[in-house]
């Protein structure tokens, strides 16, 4: 009896492990997976490319089907260390990156395109060629110094609409290019190490040339105050003089002088050709000798 039970488990573990065997191979060849964020391409042996995408989640397939998986969301790609020359002739190395997603209604055509390989290999081979030479006829429009300096996300912009352009009919949406900063040879740098030496002391000589001018002319106002100053004292000055001139008519000159006679009479000095002389004071009139009253 008890080895009738064991023979009977035996079987049912048997049965068990080959309907999970079963059940394994039937998941491997009739059911595939579609990651969050990609589309699933089927392509069948005997009937091509199929018109229906697999969208995420478990998807049931034939057994002989194959399904190429593209992502529809926002892919992001670095190329480093392309060479590429500048408008002045100057090489140097430059690191990118780039944004992209595939349009969903162009996924067979991409299939139909390249085949059954994966898109991190476009992205290495087909996409990476087509971006090499957007990068080439971008940058070769601005010089070393526009790439360093200021001019670097123009530039980015113009990559990437060249870019753009190039892959879009694919189905290759392309977004946000972004330039790194330049690694040029010894004598590119060197080159650019004088240029914006050069850059800042002119900017340097400039500072000091507007400071120079803004002194000058704050010295220029002062000394024109000044002398608004001056001409409206002189001004003041000539119209109290002559206010002055006019008021002094011959009988003020002669009231005045009448004031000031202390009542003493002319006088006359010298003995062959008399002088008659006013008298001032009188103190001069006591001090005088030799004076003759009329």
């Amino acid at each position: 009896m008890l080895m009738k039970n064991s023979k009977t488990f035996r079987v049912g573990a048997i049965t068990v492990a080959l309907v999970i065997i079963v059940g394994v191979l039937l998941v491997t060849f009739f059911v595939t997976r579609i990651p969050n964020g990609y589309v699933g391409v089927v392509y069948s042996p005997n009937g091509g490319v199929k018109d229906s995408t697999l969208s995420q989640g478990w998807k049931l397939v034939g057994a002989f089907d194959k399904v190429t998986k593209y992502p529809i969301r926002i892919q992001t790609v670095e190329y480093r260390d392309i060479q590429i020359a500048t408008s002045d002739g100057k090489n140097i190395t430059i690191d990118f990156a780039y944004n992209y997603q595939v349009e969903p209604s162009k996924v067979s055509s991409i299939f139909n395109t390249f085949g059954p390989i994966s898109i991190q290999e476009i992205e290495d081979t087909y996409l990476k060629t087509r971006f090499r030479d957007a990068a080439r006829k971008g940058i070769s429009k601005f010089t070393v110094i526009d790439v360093y300096g200021e001019k670097s996300s123009e530039a980015g912009v113009d990559v990437q609409q060249r870019f753009s352009d190039d892959v879009k009919e694919l189905g290759f949406i392309v977004s946000n290019v972004t330039v790194g900063v330049p690694q040029p040879d010894a004598k590119t740098q060197e080159a650019i190490d004088k240029r914006v030496e050069a850059s800042q002391e002119l900017e340097r000589k400039t500072t000091e040339l507007e400071i120079a001018k803004k002194e000058a002319e704050r010295k220029r106002v002062e000394a024109q105050g000044n002398a608004d100053k001056l001409l409206i004292e002189a001004e003041g000055q000539a119209k109290a003089n002559k206010e002055l001139q006019q008021s002094l008519s011959s009988q003020l000159v002669e009231y005045e002088t009448i004031k000031k006679w202390d009542g003493a009479l002319p006088y006359v000095s010298g003995s062959n050709t008399p002088m008659i002389q006013l008298p001032t004071t009188k103190t001069e009139q006591n001090s005088s000798t030799g004076s003759v009253s009329p």
